[in-house]
């Protein structure tokens, strides 16, 4: 699966985004994720330091991925 990212500002603090999860962005989410394979739908807030990050869902499909960046306006 290649790696693709998708992202939108949802305000002037919130981005939603729509990628592979790394070890940093999981370790800054302070969830525990068993399977980290696929994309992820997560917000990033900047007004927190450092940045937070709230994982929302696991996106197990290239194609999933796609569909629900196209959804959400995402580029």
């Amino acid at each position: 699966m290649a790696d693709h990212y998708f992202s939108t500002n949802i305000d002037n603090e919130i981005t939603l985004c729509i990628a592979p999860l790394t070890t940093r962005r999981l370790a800054m989410s302070g969830q525990e994720i068993g399977d980290t394979s696929g994309y992820f739908l997560y917000e990033t807030n900047k007004s927190e330091h450092p940045n937070e990050v709230r994982i929302i869902a696991q996106i197990l499909s290239e194609d999933a991925a796609f569909q629900l960046s196209r959804m959400l306006n995402m580029e």
